[in-house]
């Protein structure tokens, strides 16, 4: 590693930041440095929660993939089951998300809400947004530990219960979707539009389903909090909050349109409550997502940036944003 200078960027220390000491290294140079280092790179993510490696030659989707793929932190999982807009691009290479550039996507840790979770998530930047737009992160550590004591009491004893519903040919929905992506059909969130393979995938993975004509429900009850397999640390490991729609989440304008139109239970994008199917307080809603602003890391992108997150130990968002902004995204398991 002495071809490298390693430093941090907040008082969080989270990322840690590794570039290059000689800003003509070659790409291969890279992928042997992280070879021939892996135990380093584990152990980095074990104990900080997410590496930034920045001033890397990084030019493209192969050179991300083949990073991943060196890193040897497990084989590329698809977004089976997410809901977030996105668009796979290439092998397990997704879109970051296509949601607006107004929106603010709080923190969470990917699909925290289904059993084959990933273990780590990567983030490629291509083009820096013009204006804002950060992939925000957190420690989820440090959010369980400033969690309001009754507010995670009551989420722990009781755990949480996923509800979605995804659309299958709907013109309607179709035309929604062209002016504000919002809400994905069955067969972009299953990847397949076979429904005895939306099946097979929704008992893989401990989803229950039903099917409203061609619309589907789908809903899974998780814990609230992990342990991590590796470091044996409790970390606050949830989105209950993003899967109720409120003023909050949504702004007041978006939240009143969204309650006009998915007004029955069935077309609904998402729902939830506690495990027994008791209502979450939405104050308790409220301050999970005030504990999560606290927690808040911000930090600007560079071109070519890449973060290596470890979903466990650490959350991520997305802020609203001006201008073009492209950022991919991949999974392992």
């Amino acid at each position: 590693m002495d071809k490298v200078k390693i430093y941090t960027i907040n008082n969080k220390l989270l990322p840690l930041v590794i570039e290059p000491k000689n800003r003509s290294m070659l790409l291969e140079d890279l992928l042997l440095l992280i070879r021939q280092n892996n135990d380093y790179f584990r152990q980095i993510l074990s104990k900080q929660g997410g590496l930034l490696l920045r001033n890397f030659p990084i030019h493209d989707i192969d050179a991300f993939s083949a990073i991943i793929e060196a890193l040897k932190l497990g084989n590329f999982l698809d977004y089976i089951g997410g809901d977030s807009p996105r668009e796979k691009v290439k092998g397990g290479v997704y879109t970051s998300t296509e949601a607006p550039p107004s929106i603010k996507i709080p923190l969470h840790n990917e699909l925290s809400f289904v059993k084959n979770y990933p273990k780590h998530i990567y983030f490629y930047c291509a083009i820096p947004p013009e204006k804002a737009g950060e992939t925000i992160i957190a420690d989820a550590r440090s959010v369980l530990t400033t969690m309001k004591k009754e507010v995670k009491d009551r989420f722990v004893k009781e755990g949480i219960k996923y509800v979605s519903c995804y659309y299958g040919k709907s013109i309607v929905m179709d035309l929604l979707n062209k002016y504000q992506r919002s809400h994905k059909p069955w067969k972009d969130v299953f990847e397949t539009e076979d429904r005895k393979e939306v099946e097979s995938k929704c008992k893989e993975t401990d989803f229950a389903y039903k099917w409203h004509n061609d619309w589907i429900q789908i809903s899974q009850t998780r814990p609230a909090t992990l342990i991590h397999p590796e470091t044996g640390e409790e970390v606050w490991f949830n989105q209950a909050h993003l899967y109720d729609f409120n003023p909050k989440l949504l702004g007041l304008w978006r939240y009143l349109a969204a309650k006009a139109f998915y007004f029955r239970p069935h077309t609904r994008l998402h729902e939830v409550a506690f495990a027994n199917n008791t209502p979450i307080p939405r104050k308790d809603l409220y301050t999970v997502m005030e504990t999560l602003d606290t927690n808040t890391i911000y930090f600007p992108w560079q071109k070519n940036d890449v973060m290596i997150l470890d979903n466990i130990l650490s959350m991520h968002g997305r802020a609203p944003f001006t201008g073009k902004r492209r950022v991919y995204a991949a999974m392992t398991g």
